[in-house]
């Protein structure tokens, strides 16, 4: 048996997308990680940013990470897991004079105005263009780029932790693979009833 046969004959997925990640630092990390793990074998990963030990609250990276380009990083984490796939690293903003097609384009960038251009560009080359993130424990995934309303660049800088990174990530890649029609915006602080 395969390692994807399971998600073949049971949940109908098949063909994969070539995917486009933009930011790795939180959210962007996991989504590609596990994007790779789930049998996409074609991505393009930008983030000019390094790897700062203030990421790894919410990376599963070694100290050892410190200083290398994220982009880079969850490329070496990929070609660890998933051999066969085959990413390109970017360690630059996003910009359209560097499109490669791809079918899918996410957006895990801060700044309303990178995210504004990036959501342009997919639509202009028929890209889906799919915005995942989180600000503290509130999640959303939408189709266009969100407005969180707190601040001019979209987010307010709240503390950050692993688990809204891989929430965020994997109901982007359930999205991507299965119901991209479907958006979400919730705060997993009321599932739980905790504050903080």
């Amino acid at each position: 048996m395969g390692i994807y046969d399971r998600q073949k004959d049971v949940l109908n997925i098949d063909s994969m997308p070539v995917v486009t990640v933009c930011g790795c630092g939180g959210a962007g990390y996991w989504v590609a990680k596990l994007l790779a793990m789930s049998g996409v074998d074609k991505m393009y990963l930008f983030d000019p940013d390094v790897i700062d030990e203030t990421n790894l609250n919410r990376l599963d990276l070694p100290i050892g990470s410190i200083g290398i380009n994220k982009a880079a990083a969850v490329k070496k984490v990929i070609n660890h897991l998933r051999p066969a796939c085959t990413v390109y690293t970017m360690p630059f903003n996003f910009k359209e004079s560097m499109y490669s097609h791809s079918n899918y384009i996410v957006d895990c960038t801060d700044n309303m105005k990178s995210q504004l251009e990036i959501q342009e560009t997919a639509d202009k080359y028929g890209a889906t263009y799919v915005k995942a993130g989180y600000n503290g424990t509130h999640i959303s995934i939408h189709n266009r780029v969100g407005e969180w309303g707190e601040s001019p660049d979209g987010y307010t800088i709240t503390p950050s932790w692993v688990v809204p990174s891989v929430i965020v990530a994997s109901l982007t890649v359930a999205k991507i693979l299965k119901s991209y029609t479907k958006e979400l915006s919730l705060d997993i602080s009321k599932i739980f009833n905790f504050n903080f």
